[in-house]
């Protein structure tokens, strides 16, 4: 099969490596998936050079078994080698088992934007450690929670945003339901911490304006002075009671 030139094996990886999303393994998962398909009848670094687009004559044997684990149709390899599409195999659905936990459940929605991530950036020539750093960085596969992080997934892939929210599910960035504080949660307590400071003001003004009245109280007291009338004799202090 080496006969196919190095395009054609590049993309077959991209498929491959895409299909594999589908069927719920992320894109650190490949051992795993491996492990739980392969049947023991194909090793990771097999796989590994499928997927990385590595141009190679493949036994039958092999390419059966690839398309065996990647649910394709027979034939679908080749097909895709010579430029045409795979044919996925329909499997009938399981009545026993969660679908939450087997292995077969469908990809969660942030495991699915890791693995579409993942093979944008793979096609733009971006290093796997670059892309296992961004996808770090981005906390994928959780599914993305802000605006901001759709902004980045797109920069870093080449997409759009609506591009990246279609895979979210929602088709415009209004439409989006990011978790944030409503405007009331916001204002609430700006407007308690406004009042609070406002009695504080209050009622330090209260006790500046009481300090001259407590102060002139103080001096009527202490002075006998401040009960002298103009026109007065002046009394010296302790004679006042004796005067006829």
């Amino acid at each position: 099969m080496d006969r196919y030139p190095n395009d054609a094996w590049h993309r077959l990886g991209r498929l491959l490596e895409r299909r594999r999303g589908e069927l719920g393994y992320g894109y650190r998962q490949r051992a795993r998936f491996v492990m739980e398909r392969g049947g023991g009848m194909i090793s990771v670094k097999t796989i590994s050079r499928l997927e990385k687009g590595e141009r190679c004559s493949y036994p039958e044997s092999t390419v059966g078994t690839v398309e065996s684990m990647y649910q394709w149709a027979p034939g679908s390899v080749e097909r895709v080698l010579i430029g045409g599409e795979p044919s996925p195999l329909l499997l009938a659905p399981t009545s026993a088992g969660n679908a939450i936990t087997t292995r077969d459940a469908p990809p969660t929605t942030g495991e699915r934007i890791a693995s579409w991530v993942y093979v944008r950036m793979r096609q733009r020539g971006y290093s796997e450690g670059a892309i296992h750093d961004f996808l770090d960085a981005e906390g994928l596969p959780q599914e993305p929670t802000t605006v901001s992080a759709v902004g980045r997934i797109a920069e870093a892939t080449g997409a759009t945003a609506a591009e990246v929210l279609a895979l979210l599910g929602v088709d415009d960035l209004n439409a989006r339901q990011f978790p944030r504080r409503s405007a009331d949660e916001m204002i609430e307590p700006a407007v308690a911490h406004i009042v609070q400071l406002q009695a504080a003001a209050a009622s330090s003004d209260s006790d500046a304006a009481a300090l001259p009245e407590a102060a002139a109280a103080n001096t009527a007291v202490m002075s006998p002075r401040a009960t002298h009338q103009p026109g007065q004799p002046d009394v010296p202090h302790g004679t006042r009671g004796q005067i006829a």
